[in-house]
């Protein structure tokens, strides 16, 4: 059994770092295209079709694509100088604390889901685009769904990381360590 739990968190981890690589090289893809745009109108004074709905729908993707990984590496943005201070003093009321925001992140990703659930069919059904008719069409559909992968992604990832706080305040008391568990 804990070698099948141990075997599904290397896949789920491996399927995070894969969107996290998606999502970075889809940047650099980005970062050409706006500079082709800027060369073309400058140079040239014919800009690339299309370039700002591109840019407004690929920020959105690279966002949730990273999510989940951002999350899991511990980059996501918080102030954590309480919980630094509360780990030191008293660690499973710290680890409770951090159980508790983990449990209202993976709250709030499921909420995003099931909100954005009926966008995506709309936008599949409906074949929604971006774009003006004739000059530049996307469809919105790939990225309602990345929307939607990422959400799911995110909230596995709170709750594994709320089950790992979990079982931390069950472990013995060890003094003069930080919140990842390694000696300060």
């Amino acid at each position: 059994m804990q070698k099948q739990s141990r075997h599904l968190k290397l896949k789920y981890t491996t399927i995070t770092s894969v969107m996290n690589s998606i999502g970075t090289g889809w940047v650099f893809v980005l970062l050409v295209i706006i500079n082709l745009d800027i060369g073309g109108r400058a140079i040239f004074n014919h800009p690339i079709r299309g370039v700002p709905e591109i840019v407004a729908l690929s920020i959105v993707a690279c966002v949730f694509l990273q999510l989940a990984h951002t999350l899991k590496v511990g980059r996501l943005t918080r102030s954590d100088i309480f919980l630094k201070w509360l780990n030191r003093r008293h660690p499973r009321v710290c680890h409770f604390l951090q159980a508790i925001y983990h449990l209202v992140g993976a709250g709030i990703m499921v909420i995003l889901f099931k909100a954005s659930l009926p966008l995506f069919s709309k936008a599949w059904s409906m074949g929604l685009y971006v774009g003006a008719e004739g000059d530049f069409m996307a469809p919105t559909w790939p990225v309602k769904l990345i929307i939607l992968i990422g959400c799911a992604a995110t909230a596995i990832q709170f709750f594994l990381l709320a089950w790992n706080d979990f079982q931390s305040m069950r472990l013995p008391k060890m003094i003069g360590t930080g919140m990842d568990g390694e000696a300060s």
